[in-house]
């Protein structure tokens, strides 16, 4: 996979855009009560902006903290079962974005496997994330869709088995991290081709 500093440097205009909602793909979301954890949705929300950050090219209509917020609201709102999918946006007061961001979880597993060294049994923990990003231009409802997948392997408790375990130093936020960096650079090559 390719990472964000295969990216030209970016000196162009920042575009605004309002990162508005993180959806998990409801099979997943049913089977798998990791992708419940408050930590993963705040977690791969925060890493979006993150790696929408190192890229250089976007500014945002909300206040980072305020973005985080309304994807959370969303994450929450599916969680306890209310959203029909379709969580509104509030807009008011709100610089007016070129571009609204949406994001998917569309593919997550976790596998534990043992591997055995020197006579001692390694339990591992494998998880596999996948992240699709949906640009809509606010002018004329064109959309651009990236997605990424990453894979992290760890020995031990790769996922949130210590409640004091970071989210970025879990197999998740690893996995997160590397497939939304997939994710990311596929869309700015997309804007380009599009001249976005």
């Amino acid at each position: 996979s390719e990472g964000l500093n295969t990216l030209p440097m970016y000196t162009g205009e920042r575009q605004i855009v309002q990162l508005s909602k993180l959806n998990v793909n409801k099979e997943l979301w049913d089977m798998f009560p990791e992708l419940r954890d408050k930590r993963v949705g705040l977690g791969v929300s925060n890493r979006i902006i993150e790696n929408f950050e190192m890229t250089g090219r976007f500014a945002y209509a909300e206040e980072k903290e305020a973005i985080q917020n309304q994807m959370l609201d969303a994450w929450e709102t599916e969680l306890t079962g209310m959203g029909d999918g379709q969580t509104k946006l509030k807009m008011e007061g709100i610089a007016l974005p070129k571009y609204i961001v949406y994001a998917e979880i569309y593919d997550f597993s976790v596998s534990y496997g043992e591997n055995y060294k020197r006579g001692k049994v390694e339990m591992t923990n494998t998880t596999i994330m996948g992240v699709q990003i949906r640009m809509v231009n606010v002018d004329n409802s064109q959309y651009i869709v990236a997605s990424g997948q990453g894979t992290a392997t760890q020995i031990g408790e790769g996922m949130f088995r210590n409640p004091t375990m970071g989210f970025d130093q879990s197999t998740v936020g690893i996995a997160t991290q590397r497939a939304l960096e997939t994710a990311t650079v596929n869309l700015v090559k997309r804007m380009e081709q599009y001249g976005w």
